[in-house]
């Protein structure tokens, strides 16, 4: 029941009973959204494209793959002798030590990358290429220049990773963690190989694959002095790396400043005569307390550096 006063609806005062009783409502409808499609197409035509994102390629990089040839083709003419003595051994040093700076360097890529940093991937860090590792004087010329005038190779090359990314400062210390352990390993490999098959000495370079034995010891020896090198807690280097973000906030601002430094603070100290004394002394120790062949190191440098009896 409806009460006595209440007024009369017409059920055509209803907006959607209106348009139900009027003719050709479905064809207006479909108009309507005809224009709408238009208008949509007409702003999807003046909007800029997106700019085409180009995936890098996956896999190891040619010059990778080069510097591994090089190595082992050096080092085979270090056994046979088919190639001459001082070219094999520069070759063979030179190689290896850029092969196992890359692998250092995608050692910290990979781990930074598992551990967050999904911006390594696309910085082309996974793929092994050297020229993709930090910048090409302070990373690659001035470790260089100190390999071939000094003999301690500097820590070079670098991988940028972006720490906020990370999901721990446990995972950052990993990181930092990860270059210096492909160098030990390294190392190790090379120790164990000198000292249980090769000779318990080297007193002349035309005994029996003694060229072979020399550089292989001072590739070892050069192993051992970045993994010291890089371990060292200063700032710049992975041993810094591996403690930097259990500091207090304070220390870590001054290791901020300092960072940019670091390797030239390094690069520095290492020629005053007392540190590099004693720097070289250690690292001569460790290797040559491993079982390697007695004067092993001199005899890879007489070669490696072959261009000190011109002078």
């Amino acid at each position: 029941m409806t009460d006595a006063g209440e007024d009369y609806l017409d059920p055509l005062d209803d907006p959607l009973q209106r348009l139900a009783a009027e003719g050709g409502w479905e064809e207006r409808a479909r108009a309507i959204e005809a224009d709408v499609a238009r208008e949509h197409r007409r702003a999807s035509r003046r909007m800029p494209r997106a700019p085409r994102v180009r995936r890098r390629r996956a896999g190891v990089s040619w010059l990778f793959v080069l510097l591994v040839a090089l190595s082992a083709a050096s080092g085979w003419g270090m056994w046979s002798g088919v190639v001459p003595d001082q070219a094999a051994v520069f070759v063979f040093i030179l190689t290896g030590w850029l092969v196992t700076l890359c692998l250092h360097e995608y050692a910290h890529a990979l781990v930074a990358h598992r551990g967050g940093d999904d911006t390594i991937e696309a910085k082309g860090y996974l793929r092994l290429n050297p020229l993709k590792y930090g910048h090409p004087v302070l990373t690659f010329l001035l470790p260089l220049f100190a390999l071939l005038t000094g003999g301690l190779p500097l820590p070079g090359g670098a991988v940028l990773v972006e720490s906020e990314r990370l999901r721990s400062r446990h995972r950052d210390a990993l990181v930092s963690m990860a270059g210096p352990a492909v160098n030990i390993v390294a190392a190790g490999l090379l120790l164990t190989t000198v000292a249980l098959l090769g000779p318990a000495g080297i007193y002349d370079l035309g005994e029996p694959h003694a060229v072979f034995w020399a550089g292989l010891t001072l590739l070892a020896y050069l192993q051992v002095a970045s993994a010291a090198l890089n371990l060292l807690p200063i700032p710049g280097l992975d041993g810094y790396g591996m403690i930097e973000h259990y500091l207090p906030e304070r220390v870590q601002d001054i290791g901020r400043k300092i960072r940019p430094f670091g390797l030239l603070v390094v690069f520095l100290l290492l020629y005053l005569p007392p540190v590099r004394q004693g720097f070289g002394d250690l690292t001569i120790w460790i290797t040559e307390s491993s079982g390697t062949p007695v004067n092993g190191i001199y005899y890879g440098y007489q070669l490696f550096q072959f261009w000190r009896g011109w002078f």
